[in-house]
């Protein structure tokens, strides 16, 4: 007998309805009906459908209800949405899930203003015993115009207090934590990086980029396996509120593959992971590629690399000096020889390779990189390799994209504050920022993400209206460059069939058709026909990974 689940009565009451009902509904080997919905396939064959049957992780079916019916037999349970709408499950093409989990278990610093901040961490020294970090992540200077670290000794001189920029490419922190890093008056500037000073020369507190790095890496070696398990869990849990069914993640740390190994043994990974290892130490890659995996659900990713900073610190590199500043050109992370020793010694070890760039004048060097790369070792071309960002491309630098067959993996929530970018890189410059539908009419294969959480927000929906309007999130600044905007479809596809793509799964993942993974997303509204300044209000139902409801999530 077919067992027949039907929300008539609201999203919500519906959603609590059903939760229990579905999630029993899905035993390995049984067979599940999605029936009277609007299913955006995405597929070229047949982009809509009213009905979908599930057999194990897998679509069997997707087409008209009465055949849906017929194929999935008497034994059958049927999720009637009612004329909801579905889509593929959203692909975040670049996440760091450790960090991000930490990060949403620790005070949020956005919007904040400096003595706003010292309050909070005053708070946090009260709850730590002495010794213990003091985190707090997503301050920026448009709110903290002028942080210090003798701001931060007000209230703690026991503890290292670490507090991450908006961007992630700059901390701010006490001198009881640059003490331990041993920084002083006399430390040199890293390559790519810089201890900012005042104008006696002493160290302000402010880190960044490759300057960074030694605290990043104090503070994440030292994390216990609970708090690691913790912080994985959390970042889960965002992931499916979200609709976010894969990740492509910046992992880094084989302890975290391990850790998604066993949550998967456990039951409780709610979403798929391609994990990156960290190109510039090959000891860290190899490391990476011994950690244990499980295809579908846990697989290895590109190697990562980084050529610039970002936007927010003035450490992007640029052809053109920032406003206001005319020696300022941002901060190259590596020469433009040694970028390119580093790209010929991944492209002989035929990994796909992922270079973070966001400025100009490393997308081009990037280009030039990849290119040798591609000169000297051919099938190079095929491993689809990445550039991250793209906030910034030379005009030229367009059609290198298309003809190396390098993918631009794109983070739309770097749109959110026009009037930042305006104010950082000048009106002239900022008319050339974030150039998604140049690069799509170029004929790249474009894919969406977020760079959880180094951006505040993570919800494909959101990153979607940003896409398509160009606008911040309030709809009070912009468009910024609306010749750019895309369309609501492209944007999908961006989110899905495109960071599918990116990651050699779009046999498996990114449309909805027969064959592919059951990774879906039941929407309250249609994103394609929905006006844009409404995408982003449109909320999340259920979330289904391998044909499992894991949102509203399980009783």
């Amino acid at each position: 007998m077919n067992k027949m689940m039907k929300p008539k009565i609201g999203i919500f009451l519906a959603s609590v309805l059903i939760a229990g009902a579905v999630s029993a509904a899905s035993p390995i080997g049984s067979r599940l009906a999605v029936l009277n919905a609007r299913i955006i396939t995405l597929s070229d064959r047949m982009p809509e459908a009213e009905a979908m049957v599930i057999e194990g992780e897998r679509i069997i079916y997707t087409g008209n209800r009465r055949q849906a019916e017929k194929i999935c037999g008497p034994e059958c349970w049927m999720l009637d949405l009612n004329g909801l709408t579905v889509v593929p499950g959203f692909n975040d093409n670049h996440t760091h899930t450790l960090e991000g989990g930490l990060f949403y278990l620790q005070p949020n610093l956005f919007g904040k203003n400096c003595e706003e901040i010292v309050g909070i961490v005053k708070e946090e020294v009260k709850k730590a015993a002495p010794g213990d970090y003091i985190f707090g992540h997503s301050w920026d200077y448009d709110f903290c115009p002028a942080p210090h670290r003798k701001l931060l000794d007000q209230v703690t001189m026991d503890h290292p207090v670490f507090l991450s920029q908006f961007s992630g490419h700059g901390i701010w922190v006490n001198s009881y934590l640059l003490n331990q890093l041993e920084i002083t008056r006399d430390t040199p500037n890293p390559l790519g990086g810089e201890i900012e000073r005042d104008e006696k020369g002493n160290p302000t507190g402010i880190l960044k980029d490759r300057a960074a790095e030694p605290a990043y890496a104090s503070v994440l070696t030292g994390i216990s396996s609970e708090k690691r398990r913790q912080a994985v869990l959390k970042a889960l849990e965002l992931y499916r509120a979200v609709g976010i069914t894969s990740v492509q993640d910046n992992t880094y740390d084989p302890r975290v593959v391990w850790m998604l190994s066993e949550l998967k043994s456990e039951g409780k990974l709610t979403c798929r992971f391609t994990c990156w290892a960290m190109g510039e130490y090959w000891y860290g890659s190899a490391m990476m590629r011994a950690a244990r995996y499980d295809p579908g659900w846990i697989t290895l990713g590109p190697v990562k690399i980084f050529t610039d900073g970002a936007f927010s610190t003035k450490t992007a590199w640029m052809t053109v000096p920032y406003a206001g500043e005319p020696g300022n050109y941002g901060l190259p992370r590596h020469p433009a020889k040694e970028l390119s020793r580093i790209i010929l010694e991944i492209a002989n070890n035929q990994r796909q390779v992922s270079i973070h760039a966001i400025g100009d004048q490393a997308v081009h060097y990037s280009l030039e990189a990849i290119n040798l790369g591609e000169e000297r070792y051919p099938s190079f071309k095929q491993l689809r390799n990445r550039i991250e960002h793209i906030q910034m491309i030379l005009p030229e630098d367009l059609i290198r994209f298309s003809k190396l067959s390098v993918l631009p993996c794109v983070q739309p929530f770097a749109l959110s504050n026009p009037k930042k970018d305006l104010r950082i890189l000048g009106e002239d410059r900022a008319k050339q920022a974030y150039p998604y539908k140049s690069l799509l009419d170029a004929g790249a294969t474009l894919s969406f993400g977020s760079d959880f959480p180094n951006e505040v927000d993570f919800q494909p929906l959101l990153g979607i209206y940003y896409a398509v309007t160009r606008k911040n999130k309030s709809g009070d600044q912009g468009p910024l460059n609306p010749d750019q905007a895309l369309t609501a479809e492209e944007a999908l596809r961006a989110y899905t069939l495109g960071s599918a793509y990116a990651e050699f799964m779009e046999k498996d993942k990114g449309s909805l058709e027969p064959g592919k993974l059951a990774d879906f997303v039941v929407l309250s509204e249609n994103p394609l026909k929905t006006k844009p300044a409404r995408i982003k209000d449109i909320k999340v139902v259920y979330t289904f990974v391998g044909g499992k409801q894991v949102w509203p999530e399980r009783r």
